[in-house]
């Protein structure tokens, strides 16, 4: 050995693999140097811009992380629906646990988060203003129970509706059978029915996501 031997080619399984390093400097760089984008991504990501930019004008350009979570939930629940509108594939958001897991995950955060950063105007929330003094114990009762049910009315919504649209679709599926006069009337509003719950899939997924934001902006 010598004082340059450190520079001789090694090789594993007869691969050399000294050169192999070149290539490593180009995992430093991002993606959008070396791809472009299709005309389905440009589509895909002007979609996600306009829902961005509509929940940065709700909640303000200071709270761009919470923006995040709550597209990234929109964006979920909206492909979770539009899946579940596909034969032979479970509907999951329409499954009253896993819609009750995200709502009182995401709320029962927003909430202690609240409630710890601002004790005093979480507690003020109790108190509509205005209210006589007299009934400020009731109040706070009943803004209680009404803070306490909001995980629960945003969960069971979401569920409710994604459940009804498949109940209906699958009763008009059961006449179908009887004769060719009932097959052409079910498949008919089958269809009518298909189209209408491509949108409430999405308007769902809006609700759920814009409802669980303002229950954030409210205890923040």
């Amino acid at each position: 050995m010598n004082l340059f031997s450190v520079f001789d080619p090694s090789s594993f399984f007869g691969f050399h693999m000294n050169w192999v390093v070149m290539l490593f400097v180009f995992s430093f760089f991002m993606m959008k140097f070396y791809m472009i984008s299709s005309s389905s991504q440009l589509v895909k990501g002007g979609i996600f811009d306009k829902i961005n930019f509509m929940f940065v004008e709700i909640s303000g350009s200071a709270n761009l992380a919470l923006v995040f979570v709550v597209v990234s939930t929109f964006m979920y629940l909206v492909i979770s629906n539009l899946l579940g509108l596909f034969p032979f594939i479970f509907t999951s958001t329409a499954h009253p646990l896993i819609t009750m897991s995200m709502g009182v995950i995401f709320w029962s955060s927003f909430f202690f988060m609240g409630w710890v950063k601002n004790f005093k105007e979480s507690a003020a929330h109790l108190v509509p203003e205005g209210s006589p003094l007299g009934l400020a114990p009731f109040m706070v009762l009943i803004e209680s129970i009404s803070h306490l049910m909001r995980p629960f009315t945003l969960s069971i919504r979401l569920a409710a509706n994604m459940m009804a649209g498949h109940l209906i679709i699958s009763l008009l599926s059961s006449i179908s059978m009887i004769n060719l006069m009932s097959f052409s009337v079910s498949v008919f509003f089958q269809s009518i029915l298909l189209i209408l719950e491509l949108g409430v899939a999405v308007i769902q997924g809006f609700v759920f996501s814009i409802l669980l934001l303002l229950y954030c902006l409210e205890y923040y």
